[in-house]
């Protein structure tokens, strides 16, 4: 049995066109294996013409009033609807991937110029804990599981 996650990306103002990204993972526990991508796929981090300043990030989202340090709240440029790609002015990556097992996966996209070369900085990383129900033992079948104190209620088949 396996579970798909989903793991998403908002990419930052300052990428190019054919600057991409590779997703990197931990099997399911330690550190990020930042020398093994999980797969060969890449995720484009300028599609289709993104990568432009957004209300959130243009030049005018700056200043005082896109701050509004004034009024000490936040401004234009920092209020939840300017978290979204518009907001960004850039494009959101969606990545899934297949788990075959419980663990504490950790996940990371390393960004790359379209060379090849690793953009400076650190990568983003997300920490996901899967539990996956486990099968129920030949002639019964299954009742209940409760993921959070790991209980397997079964009943005969």
């Amino acid at each position: 049995m396996s579970v798909q996650v989903t793991i998403e990306f908002i990419v930052p103002v300052g990428y190019l066109e054919g600057d991409y990204a590779k997703l990197y993972g931990n099997g399911g526990q330690g550190d990020i294996d930042w020398n093994t991508p999980l797969s060969n796929e890449v995720f484009a981090l300028f599609p289709n013409g993104a990568g432009i300043f957004g209300w959130g990030h243009a030049p005018w989202g700056h200043f005082r009033w896109g701050h509004a340090h004034s009024q000490r709240t936040p401004g234009w440029g920092h209020l939840p609807w300017g978290r979204f790609p518009w907001g960004h002015g850039t494009a959101i990556i969606t990545v899934k991937h297949q788990v075959s097992s419980c663990g504490a996966y950790k996940f990371g996209l390393a960004c790359y110029d379209k060379l090849g070369n690793l953009h400076t900085g650190t990568p983003e990383e997300v920490t996901v804990n899967v539990h996956i129900a486990p099968p129920a033992p030949s002639g019964l079948k299954k009742n209940t599981y409760d993921k959070g104190t790991d209980i397997l209620l079964l009943d005969a088949a």
